[in-house]
């Protein structure tokens, strides 16, 4: 079976059937089966209904794909379990349609009259490529692809209440968003690329834009997430996000044990889940890209200003002469140079800097979702590109 080609759907099913569906988990069960894949923690290092995954030689995205399917899968057949594969099919094709209509990001799909296994491959490799960039490549998967099990929660909320899960994902992606934000507030040591990893973060939400002032944990709202897989699934965020440099102090610790008790879970529970990640990361970790740097935000950076360095300097000519027709442009970049910008000042270089890569091909990652994380990096090397008569105090290498 190849999960890249058309047609998996159909000849997967039957292995699924027999070794998921027909296992009769409890979810407390499935879920803990899917957390081992890996596909919890953003990184499916096997997959739920195959199990010796040594004999395919699936990508990540293959494997997450699959369990994506699995998952979907499980929740519709417990609900509906005298339902066939195709009753299935159609009503997963349904409910991403309802979701493409509330995403803040569109992806038009033009799936013509295709069969609906047909359009449901296609719509599950959209679904985990799509906020698959080269922000992404360079970073960890540690929240993007992460929150893909979202899709899952909200296919079972709208089979359950039969109504439009919009609300139920916005709230949810907002929850997360803050507990994600609070875990890393709770480091000892302040990342100076933390605000890189939020910019991260809002890029890949779909259905609400993060806010400017998160809230404090006492104002979070858990009520409405009271299911096994909702709870299970916040606090391994969570655990995840405050482990992502490896270790966990007791300050973040307290905040994990507080954050399951708020859920519902005892003292033992929170640390039977979070030996449960360790055990998977001790066994992963060389597998894992966002441990395979001591700072892998760092690395983030390093990686990005480089690639960024190189599309400036293969465009420089255009680019210059692009900043050159610009008066106001010219002006704001030389002042930069020798004084700090106000913000009214700042905001407009970025909205003409980006007016000029709209204008270049290459450059258009900058104007790309989440393409702005990359704007000051841009800014910085572009005094670079100006004669040196724009900056005084700019000593020539010989």
């Amino acid at each position: 079976m190849n999960p890249s080609s058309g047609g998996w759907i159909n000849k997967h099913f039957t292995h699924l059937q027999q070794h998921v569906l027909d296992q009769h988990f409890t979810e407390e069960h499935f879920y803990l089966q899917l957390q081992q894949t890996g596909f919890i923690y953003a990184h499916s290092t096997k997959t739920l209904s195959y199990s010796h995954p040594l004999k395919f030689k699936w990508t990540l995205e293959e494997k997450t794909k699959i369990n994506l399917f699995d998952a979907l899968a499980y929740v519709y057949f417990s609900t509906f379990p005298k339902a066939t594969k195709i009753d299935f099919i159609e009503e997963t094709v349904k409910f991403y349609e309802l979701l493409e209509k509330e995403s803040i990001w569109k992806i038009k799909f033009s799936f013509f009259k295709s069969k609906p296994e047909e359009t449901l491959e296609k719509i599950l490799q959209h679904r985990i490529q799509i906020n698959e960039s080269y922000i992404q490549k360079n970073f960890s998967h540690l929240i993007t692809n992460a929150l893909l099990f979202i899709d899952v929660l909200a296919f079972r909320e709208y089979l359950t209440h039969k109504k439009h899960p919009k609300t139920y994902l916005t709230e949810l992606e907002s929850l997360i968003t803050n507990v994600v934000i609070l875990a890393f507030q709770k480091k000892t040591i302040k990342d100076n690329y933390e605000n890189l990893v939020i910019k991260l973060l809002e890029s890949s939400l779909r259905y609400h834009k993060i806010q400017p002032q998160p809230k404090s944990f006492d104002e979070l709202n858990f009520e409405g997430f009271s299911v096994h897989f909702e709870k299970k699934y916040i606090l391994d965020l969570a655990s995840i996000t405050i482990y992502s440099d490896e270790e966990i102090e007791k300050k973040e610790y307290a905040f994990i044990e507080k954050l399951g008790n708020e859920l519902g879970f005892s003292t033992d529970e929170v640390d039977e889940n979070i030996a449960q990640m360790l055990q998977f990361l001790k066994e992963h970790k060389s597998e894992i890209s966002y441990f395979n740097y001591s700072n892998s935000i760092q690395h983030f950076y390093k990686n990005t200003n480089r690639m960024v360095k190189v599309l400036i300097m293969r465009n420089k000519n255009r680019l210059l002469k692009e900043i050159l027709e610009s008066k106001e442009l010219v002006v704001l970049l030389s002042k930069s140079t020798h004084k700090d910008l106000s913000e009214e000042e700042k905001h407009k270089v970025k909205e003409q800097l980006l007016d000029i890569c709209k204008t270049i091909p290459s450059l258009a990652i900058f104007i790309l979702p989440g393409g702005s994380v990359l704007l000051p990096i841009l800014i910085k090397f572009i005094p670079q590109l100006l004669p040196s008569s724009f900056n005084e105090n700019r000593i020539e290498k010989p």
